[in-house]
């Protein structure tokens, strides 16, 4: 009977230890759910702050530049946003940092404006049409000088298609559109920055778009960007010619120089200025959003170009500017096969060979195309200029003046 009475106290004892037990357990899961509830509940706010804080940026009525702008959403001192909005080459770049007590969530973003042309061409009225042969294609809205498209023999070939254009003619002006001069007065500003650090770089450097820029000047001896990746805010300015070689990683960076020189075979994303020539080697891509603009310098005495080697792939803008017209005008010469994806915008001349392919808008005042025969002003020969293929998420820059513009994210950075 002893016996028995004993070893029912020790079971007792361990179901009660293991009743003690499973209710700590409990009361530890609990604990921590109510943390992790917690902490996703924090975590939604502050997400639903960094979004509304966002569209704050995007909006028309936010425009102050290069300054924190702190916010409480509601009013109650624990719905804390710091905006920050810059220029960051021809886009804008936009900088949330949303906290609650000691809980941060921050976002950085390229800003571009809806593209919401549907002319595929522009081309300012010198008193002379345009003329199209051979297998040319133009498919969206046009403005083109009053005398119109014609279509005419080239090298014995006439023109294939069935319809000179797929889509309406209006009138142009005499000029190419204004552009957003405020902005390229920014960037002519750039080619001559503050001094900076000496470019060093031998392998990787990476710079958040939190931070500020890194601003690097590159060895008049060793004007080249070989075996090396840089993404992120960074800058480069050279006082003679940039070589970029085909073993450089670029993403998202700037550079300006009087000349950029691009090797055959290079692939990444950036901004690129210069003031007299940028020439893009054979079979480049160069990624969604990038740049490559011309800033002639009034008293220039070259013709300041683009040149685009055979089969490039450049997917964003290409530009050349002059804020008076020169004898000298400058030129976008497009390779042969190439390929842009994006707008091609030239306050004068654009050089095309045959078998090129524009996906969005060309501005020009005039074309020029060369053949091993002859030089034509004005006519496109086996070219394809095609609006509707552009793609539906292509944003444009505020370099280009349109109205109330639409703002939205174009890449999300950090």
């Amino acid at each position: 009977m002893t016996m028995l009475k004993a070893s029912t106290l020790y079971i007792v004892v361990i179901i009660s230890l293991l009743i003690a037990m499973i209710s700590a357990s409990l009361l530890t899961i609990a604990f921590y759910y109510r943390l992790e509830v917690q902490k996703k509940t924090r975590l939604d706010h502050l997400l639903h702050n960094e979004n509304s804080g966002r569209e704050i940026l995007l909006s028309e009525g936010f425009s102050d530049y290069d300054k924190d702008v702190v916010m409480d959403l509601f009013a109650e001192q624990k719905d804390s946003l710091v905006l920050r909005k810059e220029l960051w080459g021809v886009y804008e770049l936009g900088m949330v940092k949303a906290f609650e007590l000691k809980d941060t969530l921050k976002r950085s973003f390229l800003i571009g404006n809806a593209f919401l042309d549907s002319n595929v061409l522009y081309l300012a009225d010198e008193d002379r049409p345009l003329s199209i042969s051979g297998t040319t294609a133009l498919i969206g809205n046009a403005e083109l000088p009053k005398s119109g498209l014609k279509q005419s023999y080239v090298d014995g070939k006439p023109y294939e298609g069935k319809e000179l254009i797929k889509g309406k003619i209006t009138e142009s002006k005499r000029n190419v559109p204004p552009l957003n001069e405020k902005l390229i007065q920014q960037i002519e500003r750039n080619f001559k920055p503050e001094k900076g650090l000496l470019f060093n770089v031998r392998d990787s450097m990476v710079n958040s778009f939190f931070n500020a820029a890194q601003l690097y000047q590159l060895d008049l001896n060793q004007p080249m960007i070989e075996d090396t990746k840089l993404r992120g805010k960074i800058i480069l300015v050279s006082d003679t010619v940039v070589t970029i070689a085909a073993t450089a990683v670029l993403e998202d960076i700037q550079i300006y120089a009087p000349a950029i020189v691009v090797a055959p075979g290079f692939k990444g994303s950036c901004q690129l200025f210069a003031r007299d020539s940028i020439i893009i080697g054979k079979d480049c891509t160069f990624n969604y959003p990038s740049f490559a603009g011309i800033f002639k310098p009034e008293a220039g005495k070259i013709q300041s170009k683009i040149s685009i080697g055979e089969g490039v792939t450049f997917s964003g803008i290409l530009m050349t500017y002059e804020k008076k017209r020169s004898d000298l005008q400058t030129m976008i010469s497009l390779g042969a096969k190439s390929r842009v994806k994006g707008e091609v915008f030239a306050t004068g001349y654009i050089k095309m060979e045959k078998g090129i392919t524009v996906y969005g808008k060309v501005y020009a005042k005039r074309f020029i195309m060369q053949t091993p025969a002859t030089l034509y002003e004005n006519y496109l020969i086996d070219i394809t200029l095609n609006r509707k293929l552009l793609s539906k998420y292509y944003l444009s820059s505020i370099v280009f003046k349109r109205g109330t513009p639409d703002k939205k994210v174009l890449k999300w950075l950090n």
